[in-house]
């Protein structure tokens, strides 16, 4: 995925990209261990805005996942959607550190272009890997399983007696309580 400054005429342009799972290495690694399976191709629109030699791109990203929950384990369709914001710049020379010091472009949250082509493919991928949830749940009421007999507590409730947790602290508590 890339795009030639050349075609950013008149300062801006829009793009539309349909991309396969495949295209992006760690997306496909996430999909071949199993963590989340995609179900349709991936939607990418990119509008490119260019002043001077910097080009901002503003983007949405959007893909139809197949995620297990965190809580319950069951699989579950996740829609992502997600807005983003990247700035390219040109590459420099490095500054030599015995004279100055010098921020790089990437420390400064840019993304450094070379040869008048933006190459898009590992920003997109990267914002694509933010979006996907750290902690899906199927539901934000998910009840999850219960702890001792593995019943999902979704679909019927169970008659097992919770352990009360056994907090070693709390006579420490109650020794303080009667200090006061």
């Amino acid at each position: 995925m890339q795009l030639e400054l050349k075609h950013i005429k008149g300062g801006q342009l829009e793009q539309d990209y349909s991309c396969a799972v495949g295209d992006f290495p760690e997306l496909l690694e996430l999909a071949n261990n199993g963590e989340c399976v995609y179900r349709d191709p991936i939607g990418v629109h990119l509008r490119f805005t260019q002043s001077g030699r910097l080009v901002e791109v503003a983007g949405h990203v959007q893909a139809t996942l197949e995620l297990t929950c965190g809580c319950c384990l069951t699989t579950f369709a996740y829609a992502l959607a997600e807005d983003f914001d990247l700035t390219f710049v040109p590459e420099t020379e490095p500054a030599d550190p015995a004279t100055e010091q010098e921020l790089e472009p990437d420390e400064l949250g840019l993304i450094p272009y070379g040869e008048d082509r933006l190459e898009l493919l590992i920003p997109v991928q990267e914002q694509l890997l933010l979006a996907v949830p750290m902690h899906p749940l199927c539901s934000a009421d998910c009840r999850g399983l219960c702890p001792v007999c593995g019943v999902d507590l979704n679909m019927t409730d169970c008659r097992c007696e919770k352990n009360v947790f056994n907090n070693k602290f709390g006579a420490l508590a109650k020794l303080k309580g009667k200090a006061d």
